[in-house]
């Protein structure tokens, strides 16, 4: 939520005379439907009106009333409101005698709003308080319904959900171009895109959280969960250059610089334009360092973006074009420290590099193309073009030294608890490579797990118990890319008014693209393994790619004076998705392999070739219907009531689409939403309530053997169902024109409808065994904001500006897992055969699963965000100082972010005795089990001083 400043509601048509002057003086800019105003974000609260940027609040007595979100839409500064006459003078001077284009096309665009819907939009407040040690997900904890953690400090490993709904179930967009991994969904596959992002915290204007289904026109591909709309930060009015340095906890440092260009009203003689036509450009780099609040978890982001503007057509129309290159490096702990070692050496212990670690370098490329035309006043068209790509690099050691067989301790095991480390060995897979095992290929695959660098009492440990060492397997080194290119028209078009009644008709598609070729894997024993052919271990050849095709249609009816307004709309979704290769596991082998010595000796031989191909189509519905009673009931004035339910999809991942010994991959998951809502807006008070329902369909599962007879193979499932509903709720009070009183909260209930397999965990990053009517773990029952914020202009200098902001977050019980022992009877199992099978104890073995003894107790973390600005004159071209002071977990409150059981995997041999004599035992089978936890943040402050030139 975001400080306002209290003013006196404008009569109607006074409200459209200062919008349309605004418009035609450039001090707003014309918005594309669904897509939150650049600049029109949070500005300071002020005491005395001053020109800014501003958005018009219009009754429905004239023009479609912008309602505010589920917390209270962010507030502008104030325009000075000069008499209607010379209004009209200047809008006619400035445009030619053309006021009635400008004033007919923001009334087109207000009436291309959509209606209410359980909307939260955050903005430069909110950035604010996030500061540098937040991310673009962190910022998302200010909503209710999203709960939001991360390990490290900047964009580092985040994990959200929404509703109770995994975050990689939920869509992102920036000014409407997808950016989740289309193929994936969320960030990618898992682990990876762990550091940095496609876009960053100082590179947005603000967010509008739409959870559930959104509209049609704001539903972008593939989400159950909802999408969250990020708009990005654009070019001033004003040129500018300043000069930023931050200084903080754990040895947090960052540099920026940003230039404005300003109006360019002269350049080449005004052939680009002038006066609202001139275009204006800005560039901004910052770098950032961090130590992190984990030991050994050290990052680096370097952050650049260009963003270029050109209004026309008196400025109703706009080109933009959007250039983002990221970085991110650094360390990171793929998985929770387990608590006998945290205990035994402190909350924020972590082993050292020498014992693991898994570092990862990724680079991220954004271009935007876009354009919105006012054509007349029944039409506007856009397209939108964009091209994305991404490169991660992961390298991934443990010293052979902390593995032991048959579960015995290691170097670093503390209480029976070893780290789960995410290489073939820390998985107790190095019998299943080299020669004359299942994943060797004489022909691509040559590796035979080099030993040459391991330690002599390492391979004596190993060989006296029978078992191949983890030497040479103890390393390993991945690399990823993927390019996502698309285009994104629309057109709205808004007919005469028949019989009082008005339509705004919107209809769009989305076509895109995503490729990938397949991840390569390198293994070896020291941490310098690099992309050595001979090493190499899976990925020969081949990829992954999807083809998406979009299409939606939707149509706001208002009725009755414009006081009920009806919107159907629908979607079609197709996707055209493939995987393959020449040298895939479970593929069919080659003649000329088969051919080989190798294979004819009856080594196993079981790389081949392999595509996967299938086309998924689904319908997705949508209705809203809302009613103003402004007009029925005049002293309910700004009270609004509305019904909403939809359908929207989300597709398999990719990954789903390999070998599977169940057959085709799986169809799109999709959720049925049900919410209605009530909402009060005046220009003091803001109120907000709804009730949501959600049940999801088809929910995926997936299961890989890492033992036994079918070791090597998986399969992919699609059985699952799961269902979410709550309350929500949001209250904004301005007691006065500098303080202001905010807050929201939601109960939310998330449980499995049936038992199957799936991913137990919001991160996703532990797959077990759902159960009927347990909940969903990692899901807080309730989640809580307050704030308070004071905003004061002319506090202690002439035009200087003070605000602070006080912020309270409580974070409910949460549901934790653990996991399964493959003696316990969970119920039927589609595909895994009956209880007391091997098979069933097999897959049942540390699978993951519901704690009804476990749990995260309730938390809650305060912040203080304090900024002060200071004008300066007479010291050269400085013209503004900016102090900003963010203080995040104030009372250094200890918490766990996340929390469960687990057994980490080893190489375990084989029952001697019993009805499984003989078989392998489960890689999950000889080790204890111990509780893994992720510490919360503790105290951390951020000091910025920034100069303005």
């Amino acid at each position: 939520m975001s400080a306002s400043v209290f003013r006196p509601r404008l009569a109607p048509g006074r409200r459209a005379l200062i919008a349309a002057t605004a418009l035609a003086a450039g001090l707003i800019a014309p918005q594309v439907a669904g897509v939150p105003q650049a600049g029109a974000q949070d500005a300071p609260a002020t005491n005395a009106p001053k020109p800014a940027k501003k958005t018009a609040r219009h009754h429905p007595a004239h023009a479609h009333r912008a309602h505010t979100a589920a917390v209270a839409a962010p507030a502008v500064a104030p325009v000075a409101e000069p008499p209607a006459t010379t209004a009209v003078a200047t809008s006619q001077s400035q445009t030619g005698g053309s006021e009635s284009i400008v004033v007919r096309a923001q009334r087109r665009l207000v009436r291309e709003r959509n209606a209410p819907s359980a909307v939260t939009e955050l903005g430069q407040a909110d950035i604010s308080q996030t500061g540098i040690q937040g991310s673009v997900a962190t910022l998302l904890r200010n909503a209710p319904s999203v709960y939001v953690y991360q390990q490290g400090i900047g964009n580092n490993e985040p994990v959200l959900s929404i509703r109770g709904v995994r975050g990689l179930e939920v869509a992102q967009t920036l000014d409407g171009v997808p950016m989740q991994d289309l193929q994936y969904g969320g960030s990618g596959s898992y682990l990876s895109n762990a550091i940095s992002g496609p876009f960053n915290l100082d590179q947005i204007s603000g967010v509008s959280i739409l959870p559930g289904v959104a509209y049609p026109n704001q539903n972008t591909f593939g989400t159950i969960g909802g999408t969250v709309a990020y708009s990005s930060l654009r070019p001033d009015d004003k040129r500018s250059a300043t000069l930023s340095g931050s200084v903080g906890s754990f040895g947090t440092w960052q540099e920026a610089v940003e230039l404005q260009s300003g109006k360019l009203d002269n350049i080449l003689g005004g052939a680009l334009g002038t006066g609202v036509d001139a275009p204006s450009m800005m560039v901004k780099y910052s770098n950032m360092q961090t130590k992190g609040f984990v030991d050994y978890t050290p990052a680096r982001y370097n952050n650049l973006y260009f963003a270029f503007d050109k209004p026309y057509n008196q400025g109703t129309s706009k080109f933009q074009a959007t250039v983002i290159y990221n970085t991110g490096s650094g360390l990171f702990t793929p998985e929770p420290i387990p608590e006998p070692y945290t205990q035994a050496y402190g909350t924020y212990a972590n082993y050292s590099p020498d014992e693991e670690f898994m570092r990862q370098n990724n680079d991220y490329f954004t271009l935007m193309l876009n354009n919105d035309s006012y054509i007349n006043d029944w039409l506007s068209a856009g397209v939108t073009a964009f091209y994305r790509y991404s490169d991660t690099t992961t390298q991934t050691y443990a010293n052979p030294e902390i593995f032991g067989p048959n579960g015995e301790p290691g170097s670093v095991t503390v209480g029976g608890a070893s780290p789960f480390n995410q290489t073939i060995a820390g998985f107790g897979e190095q019998g299943l490579y080299g020669p004359g095992n299942i994943f060797y290929d004489p022909q691509v695959y040559t590796y035979d797990g080099s030993t040459a660098a391991c330690p002599a009492d390492v391979t004596a440990r190993w060989a006296a118990a029978g078992q191949v060492s983890p030497c040479g397997y103890n390393a390993q080194y991945t690399t990823q890319h993927t390019d996502t290119y698309g285009i994104r028209p629309r057109l709205t078009i808004t007919p005469p008014r028949v019989w009082g009644i008005d339509n705004t008709i919107q209809i769009g598609s989305l076509i895109a693209k995503s490729t990938s070729p397949a991840m390569r894997t390198y293994a070896g024993s020291t941490p310098d393994v690099g992309a050595n052919p001979a090493n190499l271990v899976s990925g020969y050849d081949g990829g992954t790619q999807r083809t998406i095709y979009q299409g939606f249609a939707q149509d706001r009816i208002d009725f009755l004076h414009n006081t009920l307004h009806v919107t159907p709309g629908v979607t079609l979704e197709g996707t055209d998705s493939s995987d393959l290769g020449s040298k895939i596991f479970d593929g069919t082998p080659s003649a000329s392999l088969l051919a080989t010595d190798y294979c004819q000796a009856g080594n196993p031989c079981l790389t081949g070739a392999y595509k996967a191909h299938k086309w998924d189509r689904e319908w997705l519905p949508f209705l809203n219907v809302s009613y103003d009673f402004d007009k029925l009931v005049p002293a309910l004035r700004g009270l609004s009531v509305y019904g909403s339910m939809g359908q929207s999809a989300l597709f398999a991942p990719v990954s789903d689409f390999g070998p599977s010994l169940i057959g085709t991959p799986p169809s799109a998951s999709i959720v049925h939403m049900y919410e209605g809502g009530i909402k009060y807006d005046t220009s003091r008070v803001a109120l907000s309530l709804d009730y949501f329902y959600q049940h999801v369909e088809r929910d995926f599962g997936y299961f890989s053997y890492q033992s036994g007879p079918l070791a090597g193979e998986s399969f992919y499932t699609n059985n699952g169902q799961r269902e979410m509903k709550g309350i929500e709720g949001a209250v904004k009070w301005q007691v006065t024109p500098d303080f202001q009183l905010s807050g929201n909260f939601s109960k939310t209930l998330a449980k499995y409808l049936a038992t199957s397999l799936g991913y137990v965990t919001v991160q996703e990053d532990q797959f077990g065994i759902v159960q009927r009517g347990t909940p969903v773990t990692g899901v807080p029952d309730w989640i809580a904001s307050m704030s308070a914020t004071y905003a004061h202009r002319n506090t202690f200098l002439r035009d200087d500006n003070a605000s602070i902001r006080f912020t309270g977050q409580y974070t409910g019980r949460q549901h934790t897992s653990y996991d399964l022992d493959g003696f316990t009877n969970v119920g039927a199992l589609p595909g895994v055969g009956p209880f007391g099978s091997y098979n069933y104890y097999n897959v049942t073995s540390g699978a993951t699963t519901y704690d009804p003894n476990g749990g995260i107790a309730p938390f809650m973390v305060f912040l203080l965000d304090a900024n002060y600005t200071l004008p300066v004159k007479g010291v050269g071209p400085l013209h503004q100082l900016g102090f900003n002071l963010n203080i995040y977990n104030l009372f250094n409150q200890h918490f766990h972010q996340y929390y469960y059981k687990q057994v980490s995997p080893s190489s375990c041999g084989t029952f001697s005795s019993g009805p499984f004599a003989g078989q392998a035992i489960s890689n999950y089978g000889c080790s204890p089990q111990f509780a893994d936890s992720l510490p919360g943040e503790p105290f951390a402050v951020t000091f910025t001083v920034s100069a303005k030139f």
